[in-house]
């Protein structure tokens, strides 16, 4: 019994150094009449890993890497073709021409790569703003819940050492994140 009100002050105490990161959440809540701290912990990033609408996320962002993909190698062999073309051409044409043509398809591979860096840049935008959108929602269901357990302090799993498993909301987070948003569509802004 000594062991865990140790625990449990030393729990408070990290809490109060480390728990910065959710002090909004904690101060909106009614202060506990006993003046003790009431913990909630909450494995956020399995969650994020983990829950339906990222996993869903994640699967229309691949299958859309997957058609970009289709597409740079389209332009790709076509660009290999041309450069077999412009080798086979560099005897039979005077050098000065050559080399405008040399340079008119050194131009074209630049193109091609700020091409293919704007489609990465695409899925990675579109994955940062879905992520961005699940974790408003993930941290409005972590304070409803927090707010019907009566926790006063919300930390991640990584934040706690040792905890008490009544202190775990993660599965009951988990579970109404994919109830309450069970899909995330995700938006690709082609034009960035």
């Amino acid at each position: 019994m000594k062991m865990i009100k140790s625990l449990r002050n030393l729990l408070v105490l990290c809490a109060l150094i480390g728990g910065s990161a959710y002090t909004s959440v904690a101060h909106a809540q009614e202060p506990n009449p006993d003046h003790i701290a009431s913990v909630m912990i909450v494995d956020v990033s399995g969650i994020m890993r983990e829950a339906s609408a990222m996993q869903d996320a994640r699967k229309q962002i691949r299958e859309r890497q997957v058609a970009f993909q289709k597409e740079i190698e389209t332009r790709e062999q076509g660009l290999r073709e041309e450069e077999k073309q412009l080798a086979q051409q560099r005897t039979l044409l005077a050098a000065d021409v050559f080399q405008g043509k040399q340079k008119e398809f050194q131009q074209k591979v630049a193109d091609f790569q700020k091409f293919a860096q704007a489609r990465s840049r695409v899925l990675d935008q579109a994955l940062a703003e879905a992520q961005s959108k699940f974790s408003q929602a993930l941290n409005e269901i972590i304070g409803s819940i927090a707010e019907e357990r009566g926790a006063n302090l919300v930390l991640h799993r990584g934040q706690a050492v040792l905890f008490a498993t009544s202190m775990d909301a993660t599965k009951e987070v988990f579970d109404r994140a994919n109830a309450e948003v069970p899909t995330i569509k995700v938006e690709f802004k082609e034009g960035s």
